[in-house]
């Protein structure tokens, strides 16, 4: 079943237009359309966005260039689809769109909001087993020995720089398996642990990546990280 296509004017919605977008199925796409003026996409906001595929489309600035680029997107798809089949949502508060969803009505199933409100549902809670019997109270000598057994199994919280260590063994890990060469990989993941324990971790990380690497290339690299960078960003 074809999931739905959210088409995003980043620069009329902003953060807030995409920061509901965890219940998003696989089937799914996100397509965010910026330029250069909104060209600092906050990551913590759109960073979980369920199963979908994430896909971001740097437009050049000026009059309307974002509406145009998601016009002739919209038309791209309808090209590509059955009419039928396709679900397209245009994420943005500009009723201009209204007239051209108008048009389509009858034809293609198209609609405008103003945020994705897709949450993914919260897990029901495991009920809590009955007590089947109360512990009888120890001793103090014993309840001493307990406490200090107990403190010696406590497992020694790795350093900053252990944890930088496993990153970078991660991250080589990873990009080796998504086929990228060694050079590639020492120069990505020196990239990688040269932001570890920063406020904006993930965020600088991306904007490196899409420098360095180009507008194509640097969402692969970064999707083939991001499972590491959400693990060590926290």
């Amino acid at each position: 079943m074809m999931g739905t296509f959210y088409l995003v004017d980043y620069e009329n919605v902003g953060s807030g237009g995409v920061a509901k977008c965890s219940g998003l199925d696989k089937a799914d796409q996100l397509h965010i359309f910026y330029t250069e003026n909104s060209k600092n996409i906050n990551l913590d906001i759109v960073d979980d966005h369920g199963d979908a595929v994430l896909e971001t489309h740097k437009v050049p600035t000026g009059s309307q260039s974002a509406d145009m680029h998601i016009v002739s997107y919209m038309g791209y798809l309808l090209g590509k689809y059955e009419k039928s089949a396709i679900k397209i949502v245009i994420v943005s508060k500009d009723k201009d769109y209204d007239n051209l969803i108008k048009f389509w009505s009858g034809k293609a199933d198209i609609s405008r909001k103003q945020k994705i409100d897709v949450s993914a549902p919260k897990k029901a809670q495991p009920a809590k087993k009955a007590t089947e019997s109360k512990k009888q109270p120890q001793n103090t000598k014993d309840s001493a020995k307990t406490a200090t057994a107990t403190n010696k199994t406590v497992a020694k919280k790795p350093t900053k720089s252990e944890l930088k260590t496993q990153l970078n063994m991660e991250a080589q890990r990873a990009l080796s398996q998504a086929g990228y060469s060694k050079d590639e990989i020492n120069y990505i993941a020196k990239l990688v642990c040269k932001h570890f324990g920063e406020e904006n971790f993930k965020q600088e990380i991306h904007n490196d990546l899409r420098i360095d690497l180009g507008e194509f290339a640097y969402q692969e690299a970064y999707n083939c990280l991001k499972p590491i960078l959400k693990k060590y960003g926290k």
